[in-house]
């Protein structure tokens, strides 16, 4: 089982009944039971935005960097801290999540896993979550991501 692989990310966004959906090339490697996900996204007028999400027990992070700058974490159940920085804007936001949920490998597929307690490939998380900014709700996302071999 590889640590490292090529991946095509598949990422459908659902926010308060809108919904969107891109596919990215990008990196997924594991360290241990941690997996990343690293790709990059073209932000409107053309800039890039370098992402990296982490997967740990039941822990999620999402990070970007570019010309759009934040952080967020997000764990079932639980209210955490982030930050947001743009040219226009900067503040300080909470995740609420209400889902956390992973697969690691082919649920379709009956075939032997040769290492079961380590993540692998395909990989789908699902997160849903209500984002704060002042302690104002400002959303409702449902977040699907999918990455599998390219």
């Amino acid at each position: 089982m590889n640590d490292k692989a090529k991946v095509k990310i598949t990422l459908e966004s659902n926010i308060d009944g809108e919904v969107e959906k891109n596919v990215f090339s990008g990196e997924w490697y594991r360290k241990g039971s941690t997996v990343y996900l690293k790709y990059e996204e073209l932000e409107e007028g053309g800039s890039e935005v370098r992402t990296l999400v982490r997967w740990r027990d039941g822990e999620l992070s999402v990070t970007r960097r570019g010309d759009v700058e934040s952080q967020q974490i997000f764990a079932a159940g639980v209210r955490r801290g982030g930050q947001y920085a743009s040219q226009h804007a900067s503040f300080y936001l909470e995740t609420e999540t209400s889902l956390l949920w992973a697969q690691f490998g082919d649920m379709a597929k009956a075939e032997p896993i040769e290492e079961p307690l380590l993540p692998h490939l395909p990989m789908l998380l699902e997160w849903h979550y209500r984002l704060l900014v002042d302690d104002e709700p400002t959303g409702e996302f449902v977040i699907r991501l999918r990455a599998e071999e390219a």
